[in-house]
């Protein structure tokens, strides 16, 4: 006969019971495989705390932990809206506004308030009204009585001359116009270069915890600072000396610092 050793006894009964038991079999770990979470789907909506590459940490405006994000939307499904300086307004960049015109295309009053928005397959460029000012990109057509007219143009900003009216080719038409200093220019691109830290993000995130979502499809970027115009170089270097100045004078104005009790004079 043979003698059974019990650590032998026992791996048998380890072996059957792991071949028999369907629900080890089933538990997550077995095999070394790990159960797959489903990811689930969600709107979230929150303020961007940090970004690094395609990777964004979002403070979420429900809830208390913040999310790591990877953003997988394209370029042109992430849309940021916001404002800007008139500074900021680049050429080649498409804009619209209303203007009050002569047969030239010359406005006739500052234009307050501008849209840039982005490229698409809809937009038509042009000038509205046209037909009440037929010199502007029609030679044609019957001569209007009225000298100036109101139009909206929405068209390509080409160029700016040296007293800062904006040159915009609006289809055939041209126009030149003045932009008050304080207009309200609305800004609405996809542009991610523009985010910012602190802006807000909305869009649709498929996830499996906080640390694991990934966003998918439209992202709306709502951004938290106005949109200011480049400082001038020569501006920049006069503000950087200047800074510079300041701080060792009030270096040098600084009370010596005592290392020890016995260095205080009495």
């Amino acid at each position: 006969m043979f003698r059974h050793s019990p650590s032998l006894a026992l791996s048998c009964a380890l072996v059957t019971l792991l071949t028999v038991s369907p629900l080890l079999a089933q538990a997550p770990g077995f095999q070394g495989q790990a159960a797959q979470k489903k990811p689930e789907k969600k709107e979230i909506t929150g303020k961007l705390a940090d970004a690094r590459g395609k990777y964004i940490k979002l403070t979420p405006e429900k809830g208390d932990e913040d999310w790591v994000i990877l953003v997988d939307s394209k370029p042109n499904e992430i849309t940021i809206r916001g404002e800007a300086e008139k500074g900021w307004v680049r050429q080649g960049m498409l804009v619209t506004f209303d203007a009050t015109v002569d047969k030239k295309g010359v406005g006739q009053e500052a234009v307050s308030e501008i849209s840039v928005f982005p490229p698409g397959p809809s937009i038509v460029m042009g000038v509205s009204q046209a037909d009440a000012l037929p010199t502007l990109g029609d030679d044609g057509g019957s001569s209007s009585t009225e000298e100036t007219a109101k139009v909206t143009v929405v068209g390509r900003l080409t160029s700016i001359a040296r007293d800062g009216r904006w040159n915009v080719t609006a289809g055939r038409a041209k126009v030149l116009v003045e932009v008050a200093e304080d207009a309200k220019i609305k800004v609405e691109l996809h542009e991610p270069s523009l985010i910012q830290i602190g802006d807000k993000v909305k869009g649709t995130v498929w996830y499996t915890s906080e640390k694991d979502a990934t966003m998918k499809g439209e992202v709306e970027i709502e951004a938290a600072k106005l949109f200011t115009a480049p400082e001038d170089p020569k501006e920049a270097r006069r503000k950087s000396r200047q800074q510079k100045k300041e701080e060792q004078e009030a270096e040098a104005e600084k009370p010596g610092e005592a290392k020890s009790i016995f260095d205080m004079s009495n």
